[in-house]
C-alpha cells in the first residue's frame, strides 16, 4: 500500500498554493454578498437627483448670461433679449441635461454629443414653441385680468384671477419647455427616450411653471426689479424638468443594469435599446473603463421579446454569469455579471401574464 500524502501547515502557506487559489476564484468569478450601497451614494447616482440637478444649473447658467442686460424697468429697450431669454433658458436645460449622463458616466463623449445636440435642440426648439405658449399665455392673462379687474402696469391679478394667470404661466412652460427633454433621445437616436423626455418635461414646466409667480410675490425688489426672482424661477422649472425626466425614466423602464462592483458602484444603467452593448470603448452603451480586462466590445444583452439574452462577444477574459462563464444566455432578475473586475446585477420588472 502506497504511503499516505502527508500536508504541512508549512506546504499551504508556499505561494504556490495562494497564488493557485487566488487564480481559481479568479477564474471562477465567485460573486459574494456585496451589500447596499450607502445611502447617499444611492442618492447621488440615482438618475432624479442628477438630472435635476443638472438642469437647475442650466437654467441658471442662461439666466446668468442674459439677465446683466435685462431692465424690468425699461423693457423697450431690450426686447431682444427679453426674447432671447426664454428659449436661452430651455436651451441651457437642454445643455445640461443632454451632459449629465455622460458626465456621470465619465464619458465625454456622450457628454459633449448629447450636451450639444441638447442646447441646439433646446434653444431652436424654444424660438419655436414660444409663439404658440405666448399665446396661450396671453389668453389666460385677459382672463385672469378680466375677472380682477383693471389693474396698474406690472401688478399681478389677485384672488381667482391669479390663479388662473398661474395656470398660463403653467400652460406656457409646459409647451416651450419640451423641447429641453429631447437632446439625449435624439443624440442616441432612441425613441424610448425622446419619449420620457418630452412627458418628462411637460410635468417639470407644469409644476415649475405654477411656482414661478409665487416666487416672483415673494422676491420682486421695491423698485420693481425681478433678477433674483428670476433666477429662482427658471432653477425651479430646470429642476422640476430634470426631476420629472429622471422619474419618468424609473416609472417606465423594463430592465436595468446595477453597477455593484467597479468604478462607478451605486450607478444604474437603463436598458432602453434592443441591444445593449457593454465595453470599454466610449462608444458602448454602457462604458466600464478603468479595466484593462473588458474590451471595447466585451458583451452584448439582447431584449428578445421580454427576454434578455447576454452573448460575450468572444473576449479573451470571458463574460460570467452568477460564477459561471458563459458565451449566452437569458438573463433572470438578480443575476450576477461579471466583466474583468466589474460586478452588475440585473433586474427586472415583472410582466403581467
Amino acid at each position: 500500500m502506497a504511503d499516505p500524502i502527508r500536508i504541512t501547515t508549512a506546504d499551504l502557506q508556499r505561494p504556490e498554493v495562494n497564488d493557485y487559489v487566488e487564480m481559481q476564484k479568479y477564474l471562477q468569478r465567485d460573486v459574494s454578498d456585496l451589500g447596499r450601497q450607502p445611502w447617499l451614494i444611492r442618492v447621488i447616482y440615482a438618475n432624479w437627483f442628477y438630472l435635476s440637478l443638472a438642469s437647475m444649473c442650466g437654467g441658471l447658467a442662461a439666466w446668468a448670461c442674459l439677465e446683466p442686460w435685462f431692465d424690468d424697468n425699461s423693457l423697450d429697450e431690450v426686447t431682444v433679449v427679453a426674447f432671447l431669454m426664454f428659449p436661452a433658458v430651455v436651451g441651457g436645460i437642454g445643455l445640461f441635461l443632454g451632459a449629465a449622463e455622460g458626465i456621470m458616466c465619465r464619458n465625454l463623449r456622450r457628454a459633449v454629443i448629447s450636451g450639444s445636440v441638447g442646447l441646439g435642440v433646446g434653444f431652436a426648439g424654444g424660438m419655436i414653441a414660444i409663439f404658440p405658449a405666448g399665446m396661450i399665455f396671453m389668453v389666460m392673462t385677459l382672463i385672469a385680468v378680466s375677472v380682477s379687474g383693471e389693474l396698474d402696469e406690472n401688478e399681478l391679478p389677485t384672488g381667482v384671477g391669479l390663479l388662473i394667470f398661474m395656470m398660463g404661466r403653467s400652460a406656457y412652460w409646459m409647451i416651450a419647455g419640451i423641447p429641453a427633454g429631447l437632446g439625449q433621445g435624439i443624440a442616441l437616436r432612441e425613441k424610448k427616450v425622446i419619449i420620457n423626455g418630452i412627458v418628462g418635461s411637460l410635468l417639470g414646466g407644469l409644476v415649475g411653471g405654477l411656482l414661478f409667480d409665487p416666487i416672483s410675490i415673494v422676491l420682486l425688489t421695491e423698485d420693481g426689479q425681478a433678477t433674483y426672482s428670476r433666477a429662482v424661477g427658471f432653477g425651479t422649472i430646470g429642476l422640476f424638468v430634470g426631476l420629472f425626466v429622471g422619474l419618468v425614466e424609473g416609472w417606465t423602464k423594463t430592465a436595468w443594469l446595477l453597477m455593484r462592483k467597479g468604478p462607478l458602484a451605486g450607478k444604474q444603467f437603463i436598458m432602453f435599446k434592443d441591444t445593449t452593448i457593454l465595453g470599454s470603448s466610449p462608444k458602448a452603451d454602457i462604458y466600464l473603463f478603468k479595466d484593462d480586462a473588458i474590451e471595447p466590445r466585451h458583451a452584448t444583452i439582447t431584449n428578445r421579446g421580454g427576454r434578455f439574452e447576454i452573448e460575450d462577444c468572444n473576449t479573451p477574459d470571458g463574460t460570467y454569469v452568477n460564477g459561471i462563464p458563459v458565451t449566452r444566455t437569458i438573463l433572470r432578475d438578480g443575476d450576477k455579471i461579471v466583466l474583468g473586475k466589474t460586478v452588475l446585477e440585473f433586474s427586472m420588472k415583472e410582466t403581467a401574464s
